[in-house]
């Protein structure tokens, strides 16, 4: 697993996996590493290895986020690599506004965005998605902001609406769990995340890809 910020002496790990996607059935070759460590007062680090190298496209990203201890993201670094491309961008997250730090392919470019104190955020990787699983469940709209991976990873704001199934018992390479479905509808897009009892993330499908969690290790703080 890569990391823009390498674990230190202070982190304890609490949770790491990894997923590979699959498209009708077949590996297409990405897969999606992450570990989640705990600093100092509560605060988490969750880092992710988004590799599709062997995959079609061909990209790659890392994303590493500083969530508070009331679970409220803070910070987002991420990087993107395709061939003749290459992404640094940082997030900083305050109560009505989100600051966001582009550099595309050595070109600078900034953008604010207000949104509202209760907007919440997710990163274009499964485990982004996990961001949303303590959202409510009932099909109403939460005010929500993103990356837009179509626009050189620009802040984009939508709302953003969640319906919960009936619980499932989801057999992974890395287990057979009790889950819970939840589908995620927002801006003509829509996807299907499956939670275990603790609301941590276990598959996640967008119309025939799926990412399917292979490896899950917890130690036993999380």
């Amino acid at each position: 697993m890569r990391f823009i910020i390498s674990e230190l002496s202070y982190e304890t790990p609490l949770v790491a996996g990894r997923f590979h996607y699959f498209r009708n059935g077949q590996p297409t070759g990405a897969l999606e590493s992450w570990r989640l460590t705990e600093a100092a007062e509560g605060y988490r680090f969750l880092r992710v290895d988004l590799d599709a190298r062997e995959a079609p496209s061909g990209d790659s990203a890392l994303f590493h986020m500083v969530l508070n201890a009331l679970g409220r993201p803070e910070r987002l670094s991420f990087r993107v690599f395709r061939p003749g491309y290459r992404l640094r961008g940082n997030v900083l997250f305050e109560q009505t506004q989100l600051t966001l730090s582009l550099e595309v392919n050595g070109e600078r470019r900034d953008q604010e965005l207000p949104v509202a104190a209760a907007a919440a955020f997710w990163f274009p990787a499964t485990m982004g998605l996990s961001l949303l699983a303590s959202l409510s469940a009932d099909g109403s709209a939460t005010p929500v902001v993103t990356l837009d991976k179509e626009d050189d990873f620009a802040l984009f704001s939508t709302t953003l609406a969640v319906e919960a199934g009936e619980k499932e018992l989801l057999s992974l390479p890395a287990g057979q769990f009790e889950a819970w479905p939840r589908t995620l509808r927002w801006a003509e897009q829509e996807r299907t995340i499956w939670l275990d009892a603790e609301g941590r993330l276990l598959q996640a499908q967008r119309r025939d890809l799926v990412a399917r969690q292979t490896r899950y290790l917890s130690y036993g703080r999380a």
